[in-house]
């Protein structure tokens, strides 16, 4: 599966360049750089708490305020719902031992990442203005597991292998729809933007087993759903602005 989305994100990045490279007179394309906090919704908020994604994005507009674009986001996190996944191998009282006979000092977090092509459209308050409103949907994968940071301690019963039965290892394809506005100061001051965004993945668990219950994993996929709330940098590489192009 890595492979193969290492393919997509690289078609989706060519496509989305030769789209640019060979469109007419564009209104602007420019990177983005973000931040997003992550509400779970659904059984996904069984697992993880709130958490967060960064990440960058390009895109481009045309004339016919028509945007494409493409954007990849790392997720992270530190808020694990589940309490008892370790209960097979700790002691009355939730502790893990190591090799050493020691109390063990183990973290669990959130980690994972999501990639999307993006298609929408932007609303201009004025003609000559970037300003405005934009709603674009996008279309790709998502990915997020229980990381376990056993901090380099010799504990034989969560070993890199026996991780594996433990974290809830899950991908599957993806759907993104997000309205933002964007903010262009016109002498390029404030190139900002926010807004909200709704991820829904019809994801499958990649494991076999799981330790923690001692049974195996059903095969069916789920529905993953995260509420988000952006804020974003603009960076500009063309943009047509009061009937003039800025080159940065």
């Amino acid at each position: 599966m890595g492979a193969q989305l290492i393919r997509i994100i690289s078609l989706a990045s060519f496509l989305t360049m030769y789209l640019n490279a060979n469109a007419q007179e564009l209104k602007q394309s420019a990177f983005t750089f973000h931040y997003n906090y992550q509400i779970p919704i659904g059984k996904l908020s069984m697992i993880f708490g709130n958490s967060s994604s960064v990440g960058t994005s390009y895109f481009f507009e045309k004339n016919n305020n028509i945007i494409f674009g493409v954007e990849a986001n790392y997720i992270f996190g530190v808020n694990i719902k589940d309490s008892t996944i370790f209960k097979n191998i700790s002691t009355s009282n939730g502790y893990i031992i190591g090799s050493n006979g020691e109390y063990a000092n183990v973290s669990l977090m959130q980690r994972g990442f999501d990639s999307h092509i993006l298609v929408g459209y932007g609303f201009h308050f004025k003609k000559n203005s970037l300003n405005g409103i934009y709603i674009t949907q996008g279309f790709g994968y998502l990915q997020h597991q229980i990381f376990i940071d056993t901090r380099q301690q010799n504990i034989p019963q969560l070993n890199e292998n026996m991780k594996k039965g433990y974290d809830r290892f899950s991908n599957g394809l993806s759907t993104k729809f997000s309205i933002d506005y964007k903010y262009y100061h016109p002498k390029g001051r404030f190139l900002i933007s926010s807004g909200v965004n709704y991820t829904t993945a019809y994801t499958k668990n990649n494991r076999a087993y799981n330790y923690a219950n001692n049974e195996y994993y059903s095969n069916n996929r789920e529905w993953d759903n995260l509420l988000g709330i952006k804020v974003e940098i603009i960076i500009p590489i063309k943009r047509k602005n009061q009937e003039e192009f800025h080159y940065y």
